[in-house]
């Protein structure tokens, strides 16, 4: 007699599908809030006990639950509790700009262990400059545990395997397989993306764009850059280089950065000096906010986005910057967004990177089921 699919048990396939789901809902519930009973979880879950007691099996041997001890000085048999150990692991967030090295180090809930930089020769050769990383990134990763992922930042256009396609500004950078090279370091899973794209992951994790779903990101002086982030994930297109303006803005009238460079004068220094009243600078401040607007409202007119956010050096002109930012926005889009700061500072493009991480083990790797 055969059996016809309809009454057949489940399929191993299905099997897996279901734990993982079963995963995912525990997880969720844990990351969510306190430590947590087995009785609390299943009313939370709608698990049985029998479930749950195998799920915190399998998360414990992965080192993803914390057991305590039953509370005290309660009727009762006292139960244990449970929480996420978000120390379990942890990420590394790698970003190369074409002057300098950043690395943040977080935990698997994002709370930032160490951080490590230095400034690197624009014309330093790729593997003198990959050294300079290793090192770096040893030395941030050294008071944390077990490294499970390492996300990448760089200028220039990466693809989906972490491939660096285009890199203008930083020497020897084009052809080098970043994802796979960084990843060896560590013997882990790496990914690697755009500054600005992962920017503004960034600023949608920990920054000013936590409630919002649609985003453009300028990252602006130098390097400068570009992200966006659609229904709250980022958006990198299909080569990588989506919101690249860069042939764009190789046009002065366009290039905020080259404002800087034929005045001789660094953002900080311009907004200082027009904050005290001097005509130069609050012109050059002015043409600052007028370019910075151009750039965005590409993105705002293709778009339509909740958000625009401002990061890199021109946060230092403050609210004014973002006031006059809008008022030159408002003569080029039809409906403008808000205009945020970053509130990340040199943290913003690492971060994003370190999140891509996450992401890439919560969807590729299956260790976070979130």
């Amino acid at each position: 007699m055969t059996t016809s699919p309809s009454s057949a048990g489940p399929s191993g396939a299905d099997t897996t599908l279901v734990r993982r789901w079963n995963r995912r809902t525990v997880l969720t519930s844990l990351r969510a809030g306190p430590e947590m009973t087995l009785t609390e979880m299943a009313k939370a879950t709608g698990l049985s006990r029998q479930t749950l007691t195998a799920v915190f099996a399998e998360l414990d041997d992965r080192g993803l639950v914390e057991v305590h001890a039953p509370a005290t000085g309660t009727s009762g048999r006292p139960a244990r509790r449970y929480s996420f150990q978000s120390t379990a692991g942890y990420v590394l967030g790698l970003y190369f700009s074409p002057t300098q090295v950043f690395a943040v180090v977080t935990d698997l809930d994002g709370r930032i262990i160490s951080r490590e930089h230095a400034a690197t020769p624009p014309d330093l050769p790729a593997p003198e400059r990959l050294q300079m990383a290793r090192d770096i990134a040893v030395r941030a990763t050294a008071p944390a545990g077990d490294v499970w992922a390492v996300g990448v930042a760089t200028t220039g256009v990466v693809d989906q395997q972490g491939h660096v396609r285009r890199a203008s500004q930083i020497a020897g950078w084009t052809g080098l397989d970043l994802a796979g090279t960084v990843g060896g370091w560590f013997h882990c899973a790496a990914v690697a993306g755009n500054d600005g794209t992962l920017a503004a992951l960034g600023e949608k994790w920990l920054g000013a764009a936590r409630y919002a779903h649609d985003v453009a990101l300028i990252l602006s002086g130098r390097p400068t850059g570009q992200g966006i982030l659609l229904g709250g994930r980022a958006h990198h297109g299909r080569s990588g280089a989506a919101a690249e303006l860069g042939r764009l803005l190789h046009d002065q009238t366009w290039n905020a950065a080259a404002v800087l460079e034929t005045a001789g004068r660094s953002a900080e220094e311009v907004f200082r000096a027009a904050g005290e009243g001097e005509p130069e600078a609050a012109q050059l401040a002015d043409h600052l906010a007028h370019h910075t607007a151009r750039g965005a409202s590409v993105l705002v007119s293709v778009l339509d986005p909740e958000l625009v956010v401002i990061a890199g050096e021109f946060t230092a002109g403050g609210q004014p910057f973002v006031n006059a930012t809008r008022q030159h926005l408002e003569t080029m889009c039809i409906n403008v967004p808000e205009v945020a700061l970053s509130v990340l500072g040199d943290d913003v493009v690492p971060l994003g990177a370190a999140r891509l991480a996450l992401d890439h083990l919560e969807e590729r790797e299956y260790v976070l089921d979130v």
